[in-house]
């Protein structure tokens, strides 16, 4: 029976939390390779809450959100610049190490990675496990999707995998391991649920039902990350939730891009949710498309357990509205809020996401957003604008500034990109900051 390792790294960045992070595209992978019939080791760098954390870092607020275990780096050259000090978020790396002394040698090492820019804790990881094991070795995830030449060039991985698992990605792993597994059907891939058994102490999960999203935002690169949009099945989504209720899991954080789409289908799968009484707390912390907030929705959400909703709006300026995708408008999203409101969120339960930094876009902009949403009464949440491949703003950037970012990662950082953005400054985001605060401390639950 092949065995497998499956490893979701340290995040390198300025700044880091544990809003229910979960490996989500690994934890498939290990429900995948199980069916096939593998043995899985697994190691969560970012697990506060197992043996190898430190126990400070286990205590989480009523949702179960906290703080990461870090420790101070040095900065690159790019980053002297940014006023912010640079951490390693996740597991002592003494602490890493002393679990791989505990495995047995795998056939096959999977190790997944997050946001571009935060890729020196997956290659950190790489070079640990290579000095440990001499197995084939395969990254796969966002910053291994988006950034595949740099991966090839730096990471240390032995194949660097793009996009989502398939078929290929059977036969790949049958050519390493001189074996044959059977291939799957389509709709398999896009039902796979995560594996959480590979956790001890489980305080909150991830869940998707759909895959992928229908919409062209200009700034976002699901496009790149995922083939087309798939809505699961009702009744699987169903038994994959019970099975959270019957472990005694409260806090579901949803990662869904375009959760609330063709909205009868969420609706659907709500209205049974609340049937079975399941007591789940929902978290939104995606952005939810304001247009799929009616009355009906609203009202299932917030008795099936939503809370802390994030809706997106990104900006007020109707051109830029529609050069960004035109998913919303001013009048859509007030008609969202409106209907929240009356199911009975109230402003401190509702937060919007305002985009600050996008190319041409100036402080006073975003503060002429910031204005708009005061009046409605309900919590903003900055979303600083940082330049992904994959995007098609990327695309719009002055061609050298784009060689430059495609061959650095690390310029991608939207606290680096505010340092060297003329439109949107560092001494502007923090006046911007300044004012968003104010107005989130006058909200009343």
């Amino acid at each position: 029976m092949p065995r497998a390792l499956l490893v979701n790294p340290w995040v390198n960045d300025f700044k880091f939390h544990d809003f229910w992070v979960k490996p989500y595209g690994l934890l498939k992978i290990s429900t995948l390779l199980k069916s096939m019939g593998f043995e899985i080791d697994f190691i969560d760098c970012m697990d506060r809450f197992s043996p190898e954390a430190p126990e400070e870092f286990k205590k989480s607020d009523e949702y179960g959100k906290g703080a990461y275990y870090s420790e101070e780096v040095e900065k690159s050259e790019q980053y002297r610049r940014v006023p912010r000090k640079y951490k390693r978020y996740g597991i002592p790396v003494e602490n890493f190490r002393k679990k791989l002394e505990e495995l047995k040698k795998p056939d096959i090492i999977l190790v997944t990675s997050g946001i571009t820019y935060t890729y020196e804790g997956t290659r950190l990881a790489i070079g640990i496990l290579k000095e440990k094991f001499t197995s084939p070795l395969i990254l796969g995830g966002i910053y291994a999707t988006l950034c595949a030449e740099h991966a090839r060039k730096n990471s240390g991985a032995d194949i660097v995998w793009q996009g989502a698992v398939n078929n290929t990605f059977i036969m790949t792993l049958g050519k390493i391991l001189h074996s044959r597994f059977e291939p799957k059907k389509e709709a398999d891939f896009n039902e796979l649920i995560p594996d959480y058994s590979l956790y001890g102490d489980l305080r909150s999960v991830a869940v998707k039902f759909t895959n992928g999203c229908p919409f062209s935002c200009t700034y976002c690169a699901a496009k790149s990350l995922y083939d087309g949009f798939y809505q699961r099945d009702r009744e699987k989504v169903l038994n994959e939730l019970d099975s959270y209720h019957r472990r005694g899991i409260k806090n579901i954080a949803f990662y869904d891009d375009a959760l609330l789409y063709k909205n009868h289908y969420i609706k659907g799968i709500l209205k049974e949710v609340i049937k079975r009484n399941y007591n789940f707390v929902f978290q939104a912390s995606n952005g939810l498309h304001a247009a799929y907030i009616d009355e009906e929705a609203a009202l299932l959400m917030k008795q099936a357990g939503f809370t802390d909703i994030r809706v997106s709006l990104e900006t007020t300026d109707y051109s830029m509205q529609r050069a960004t995708g035109g998913k919303v408008d001013n009048d859509i999203f007030k008609r969202a809020v409106a209907n929240l409101k009356k199911s009975g969120f109230n402003g401190s339960e509702i937060g919007v996401y305002i985009l600050a930094g996008l190319p041409g876009q100036t402080a006073e902009s975003v503060l002429n957003d910031v204005a708009y949403v005061e009046k409605l009464g309900i919590k903003i949440k900055p979303a600083i604008y940082s330049p992904i491949p994959g995007t098609a703003d990327f695309m719009r950037i002055k061609p050298e500034f784009k060689a430059a970012l495609n061959r650095e990662p690390l310029l991608q950082n939207e606290y680096y990109f505010m340092a060297i953005n003329p439109d949107y400054s560092w001494e502007a985001n923090l006046k911007v900051k300044a004012e968003i605060d104010r107005i989130n401390s006058l909200i009343i639950t």
